[in-house]
């Protein structure tokens, strides 16, 4: 099996999608799986929709745009999570795409967008420092929960960020 390929399979998990239509929610949060292998980073982000989609449509300035499963703005939230979530290896940013999204309900009946994103590292990760910023420009009380594996160590961390105190945080051995 190929490192992305491990990697991707270590990030499923998510609840099952189905149930009961989504209610208003008065949590802004968004949870994010980091796997760090060799060469490799992949990550699967999960977020509300309706705060995924006002943020994408104040980022592109359009207050029409829908995100669907048909359509889920896999170009346009690359380009906003290059600028809200900065992810820098031994000192070097490292750029993250879209390989794939979907949406799905939680566990509570929340519609929920999820984005699975990867990159290239120059080699085994050292120092990881990570500011996940998403949706902090929108919601004042937004939380960025970010758990971090690294393998073959399966050394896990858990970050956690809020709008409130946005600074990037450091994982090193």
């Amino acid at each position: 099996m190929r490192p992305a390929a491990l990697l991707l399979a270590l990030l499923a998990g998510a609840p099952p999608s189905g149930g009961a239509p989504a209610r208003a929610h008065d949590t802004h949060v968004s949870h994010t799986r980091m796997v760090l292998e060799g060469r490799t980073v992949a990550l699967r982000v999960r977020l509300f929709h309706d705060d995924l989609e006002r943020g994408l449509q104040r980022f592109a300035g359009d207050s029409t745009l829908r995100v669907t499963a048909a359509a889920p703005a896999e170009s346009l939230f690359t380009a906003y999570a290059a600028r809200t979530f900065v992810l820098e290896v031994d000192g070097r940013r490292v750029p993250l795409s879209v390989t794939s999204a979907g949406l799905e309900r939680d566990e509570a009946a929340e519609q929920v967008v999820w984005y699975v994103m990867e990159g290239a590292l120059p080699g085994p990760a050292r120092k990881v420092t990570l500011l996940d910023g998403l949706l902090f420009e929108v919601f004042p009380d937004q939380q960025n929960i970010v758990q971090l594996l690294r393998l073959p160590a399966d050394r896990r961390q858990t970050l956690y960020f809020t709008a409130r105190d946005p600074r990037p945080q450091t994982d090193a051995p």
